[in-house]
């Protein structure tokens, strides 16, 4: 997983861009915003690796990586260890 902390701003703009550009695919590293806005408070501020996770595991079960549903929420949950 990447470490953020010891990156330049122009750094993480970059990779921020292009992982904007992975959102949806096996390709994508936990930095960019996917999730559905009812989501927010849980994902905005986990780490990259959780969002990663969060991100695979609705590719894996065929959930669109933006929706809304009760196992979007499940699985967010699980991961966070939010509720």
């Amino acid at each position: 997983m990447i470490n953020l902390n010891n990156i330049t701003s122009q750094a993480f703009a970059d990779i921020h861009e292009l992982d904007t550009k992975y959102v949806g695919t096996n390709n994508y590293l936990g930095v960019a915003y996917f999730w559905n806005y009812d989501y927010r408070h849980y994902l905005r501020d986990s780490s990259n690796h959780k969002r990663k996770r969060v991100h695979d595991l609705f590719l894996k079960e065929g959930l669109d990586v933006g929706g809304s549903s009760d196992r979007h929420l499940k699985i967010i949950q699980n991961i966070t260890n939010l509720s």
